[in-house]
């Protein structure tokens, strides 16, 4: 595994980060290992910190960092505790593959591992010491001093680093303080919901040949994916008005089993299940691409605080994973303090193109997925099933170039 070998302490020594989620976490333990001290704030209780609903994806590319981070120690546990992606597939909603996906596609024996959020998140606690992350501490302002930044917290203490990183998600508080805004404008609404969670499958009907499977419908979609372990997550869209809920048809399970009854196996089965399970909804959202520049001074975003995007290709995640790494990668050769603004605006820069192209490639999934006319689903299923299989590869290979080096 490599590592990154510098006995010599970098000319930033302390960065300051808003968000304990992916993002934030992983940046810390990046700090870490580039010898940079780092603190991080959570507005969140630690038991909230280490939940979420449903799974996520850790695709190859993301994968690849924790590789290099802690003597590969996350990476290890991701896989003895998540579940391997192998191939995976989009099918029409009576079950016929429209595309299959494979690790061939990325020339690698597997395309990453999935794991349950709250899996993910106390394996990622667990690798920093505990005195690196503050909970139920909200990020109030912040103001730039004189060798670097002063950060305000609504309980009126305050700390000190040489930079500030916004890790805080959709609704970033830090990305509204760097425009000067008490709150951020509302995000755009995709014009889909999605209900999510987990569930047992070692008793379903599942194809063991598939670790992920999403099945197309009209105007609504049904997916699942291996967690690990005999767990599943599941995660169901339909388009819908902005706002709504599941009270009406007497609850979430209501609303599911209404809206994909026409399914195919294993969906019938998976819905049967989640009789017993926590089932989670939220509207779907995503920013416009903020370009080039994501922040000002010594202040800077990563993650869904820089860059949030529709959940369509798993990459959201993967996409803040990189974000950490790549970051404290141009930190850690910092020649000066005298760099360092100049170096979050390379940073942002250089990682502009690339999430800017999955916040595209996103919204296109999504739209697909979403068709709403029966003549549209009838086009698209058409089109996936016939074309070859390197061809619709050629819209996510390019995902998995990815390739991490604490070299430059």
């Amino acid at each position: 595994m490599q590592t990154l070998g510098k006995a010599i302490k970098p000319s930033v020594s302390k960065v300051i980060v808003i968000g304990g989620g992916i993002a934030g976490l992983t940046l810390a333990r990046a700090c870490l290992d580039a010898n940079i001290e780092v603190e991080v704030y959570e507005k969140r209780q630690l038991d909230a910190m280490l939940s979420g609903p449903g799974g996520i994806f850790i695709q190859r590319n993301a994968i690849r960092v924790y590789q290099l981070l802690y003597l590969g120690k996350i990476y290890q546990r991701f896989y003895a505790q998540g579940g391997t992606i192998f191939k995976g597939a989009f099918s029409s909603k009576d079950g016929t593959p429209l595309y299959i996906s494979s690790p061939k596609m990325a020339d690698e024996e597997d395309l990453g591992v999935c794991l349950s959020r709250g899996e993910l998140q106390q394996i990622l606690y667990e690798a920093l010491p505990s005195e690196i992350v503050h909970t139920d501490k909200t990020f109030e302002k912040f103001e730039e001093t004189e060798d670097g930044v002063r950060v305000y917290f609504q309980d009126g203490s305050t700390t000190d680093g040489d930079i500030l990183v916004g890790a805080d998600g959709l609704y970033s508080r830090v990305r509204a303080s760097l425009s000067g805004q008490q709150r951020l404008e509302e995000p755009v609404y995709s014009g889909m919901c999605c209900w999510r969670g987990l569930f047992n499958g070692s008793s379903l009907p599942l194809n063991k040949e598939y670790s992920w499977m999403e099945l197309w419908g009209q105007g609504n979609r049904f997916g699942y994916f291996d967690v690990g372990r005999g767990q599943f997550s599941f995660y169901a869209f339909s388009n819908s008005e902005q706002g709504g809920n599941d009270d009406s048809v007497g609850g979430a399970l209501n609303a599911l089993n209404l809206i994909f009854s026409d399914y195919a196996e294993p969906v019938p089965s998976i819905l049967k299940v989640l009789e017993n399970e926590s089932i989670y909804r939220d509207d779907i959202f995503d920013r416009q691409p903020l370009g080039n520049s994501w922040g000002k001074g010594r202040a800077t975003l990563i993650g869904d605080a820089a860059h949030p995007v529709q959940p369509n290709l798993g990459q959201g995640g993967c996409m803040a994973i990189e974000d950490a790494f790549e970051l404290v990668k141009l930190l850690a050769n910092a020649a000066s303090p005298d760099q360092i603004a100049l170096l979050l605006r390379q940073f942002e820069s250089s990682r502009s193109q690339r999430v800017t192209r999955v916040f595209t490639t996103s919204r296109q999934v999504g739209q697909l997925g979403q068709t709403n006319s029966a003549i549209g689903c009838l086009l698209r299923n058409w089109i996936y099933k016939l074309t070859p299989t390197w061809l619709a590869d050629l819209q996510f290979k390019w995902l998995f170039d990815y390739q991490p080096s604490w070299k430059e």
